[in-house]
């Protein structure tokens, strides 16, 4: 092989060396992209919750979450003898808290947004509930669950910080998320007349009036 063929030869090859590397660090970029974009729009967490009868239970969430909208909608899965082992609970809220009564599962949340409000048909509490029959999560009244369920929120309903691999009773207790509503009255303790109120409002800005429990 003479220089100059030695020199083509070398060229290609440093070429194609060049575009491989190219070739490589665009995939990294896409796939570093797509996997922070995945995160922000899909975050999840281990939550610890703690239960009215005063267990401790280890939830997790995860939302499609839009940072100009908020949760669109969620899926928590839990852990519990009462389930049979882990189940999903799947909806279009925020969930809010999960519990168990008298041997009997429930969880509520709240609707996002109109879209959301529309598909639980303007519930009149602005709150949705579901009640686990042993084979699915049945919608039921949010009047029907027992009083002590209805006082409080037990879920992180917001997204906390998603460096925390397991977001700790001790942390939740000390600090909840933000209040929110135009006065700050959606708080961890549930303001029952706000959200009524507020459920008024959303329904009236369709045209329509609360009608599901």
């Amino acid at each position: 092989m003479n220089n100059k063929s030695k020199v083509i030869v070398g060229d290609f090859w440093k070429i194609n060396f060049l575009s491989l590397i190219l070739a490589v660090l665009v995939v990294m970029v896409f796939g570093v992209g797509a996997f922070v974009y995945y995160n922000n729009r899909y975050p999840s967490w281990y939550e610890e919750v703690r239960l009215s009868d005063g267990r401790i239970i280890t939830v997790h969430q995860k939302r499609e979450y839009y940072e100009n909208y908020g949760t669109n909608q969620s899926w928590v899965e839990i852990d519990l003898p009462e389930l049979g082992g882990k189940k999903v609970w799947h909806s279009y809220l925020i969930p809010m808290h999960v519990d168990v009564q008298q041997g009997q599962l429930y969880v509520f949340g709240r609707p996002r947004g109109p879209r959301q409000v529309a598909h639980y048909l303007y519930p009149k509490y602005h709150m949705v509930a579901f009640q686990w029959t042993g084979i699915d999560f049945v919608r039921v009244s949010f009047m029907q669950l027992p009083e002590s369920i209805r006082q409080e929120e037990n879920l992180y309903s917001c997204i906390p910080d998603q460096k925390l691999k397991v977001l700790r009773i001790a942390v939740k207790d000390q600090r909840w998320c933000d209040p929110s509503g135009d006065n700050g009255q959606f708080v961890k303790k549930i303001n029952l007349p706000a959200y009524q109120e507020l459920a008024i409002g959303f329904a009236r800005a369709a045209g329509y009036k609360p009608i599901s429990e």
